[in-house]
């Protein structure tokens, strides 16, 4: 039997939704009141709504709501769902004033059944102080470039995606010359030096080859291929048959040597030139050869047919 604080819960998230659709003054009125009631499921129900129709008026109950539930977060907000939700809504206020509420959440570490459950709240927070302040956004995006666990890549993935889109390369590129990192968020990292000399990158390209060749990471060896053709790196020329002479898999082998054939390069058509020679790889370079056949691959093949 439902009890008498349930049901008027009931009815009252029921008006939210109505209200949500009319007029602002009787929906902010019982969106402060849910947010006030103490009930999770009606602050939950509050705070969706605003998302989906925010209130800047509602500004600092939302910090403090913010505060309430930092301050008995194992009772009030186990998780981090509310405060989540508070550190959307204060994005789309784009108010440089919150930047204390984002190096609050930025520094937010708690645990649920054992296992983080605040690295969506960290990286919100980092958000946060991106909008706020750029000048000390980097320092804190540098304490969380390996805040990443078992689960999440977060906050590490966002803290390397905001530096590289606010200016900050080179602490990308030092983060990924600096060690052993999950091989997902080094292919991500890759992605964002779009910025990097070529010969940074080529150097880059040849460390983390040399790590993925080791532990024979087929994922972040197909992106380091794939980073040295599109990018024409020359100076990396030299890793990709190291590459394909690795423990990969046939399937493997076969892309990377349609990645080469595909471009036309003499460079390139010399590493398929040269691999021709491993008679175990031979088939699949001459298909990969006979895909678009140019004349010089077509030079390429004749030559070895009349070996």
């Amino acid at each position: 039997m439902a009890t008498r604080k349930s049901s008027k819960t009931s009815m009252s998230l029921s008006r939210l939704k109505i209200l949500a659709a009319g007029e602002e003054a009787p929906y902010q009125e019982l969106t402060v009141e849910l947010l006030a009631s103490g009930d999770r499921l009606a602050r939950e129900a509050a705070l969706e709504a605003l998302l989906e129709r925010p209130l800047p008026g509602m500004r600092d109950q939302l910090r403090a709501l913010f505060d309430e539930l930092s301050g008995a977060s194992d009772k009030l907000d186990p998780g981090a769902h509310l405060r989540e939700r508070i550190a959307q809504l204060l994005l789309t206020f784009e108010d440089t004033r919150d930047l204390d509420v984002g190096l609050r959440a930025s520094e937010t570490y708690e645990k649920s059944m054992g296992v983080d459950s605040t690295a969506n709240l960290r990286a919100l927070g980092l958000k946060l102080v991106a909008m706020a302040d750029l000048d000390v956004f980097p320092y804190v995006a540098a304490e969380h470039v390996n805040d990443a666990g078992s689960w999440s890549p977060e906050p590490a993935n966002t803290a390397l995606q905001l530096l590289a889109s606010t200016g900050n390369q080179v602490a990308v590129y030092q983060w990924l010359v600096a060690g052993e990192h999950d091989p997902a968020l080094i292919e991500a990292a890759l992605g964002l030096l779009s910025d990097a000399p070529a010969s940074v990158l080529s150097r880059c390209v040849g460390r983390l080859a040399h790590g993925a060749l080791a532990r024979k990471d087929e994922p972040l060896l197909t992106k380091l291929a794939e980073t040295i053709v599109e990018r024409e790196l020359e100076d990396s020329y030299d890793v990709l048959p190291s590459i394909m002479r690795g423990a990969i898999s046939k399937e493997l082998y076969a892309y990377l040597a349609l990645l080469l054939a595909s471009t036309n390069r003499p460079g390139l058509l010399a590493i398929l030139d040269a691999e021709m020679s491993d008679v175990r790889r031979r088939s699949a370079i001459a298909a990969a050869l006979r895909v678009r056949t140019t004349p010089e691959q077509e030079a390429i093949l004749k030559r070895w047919e009349e070996a």
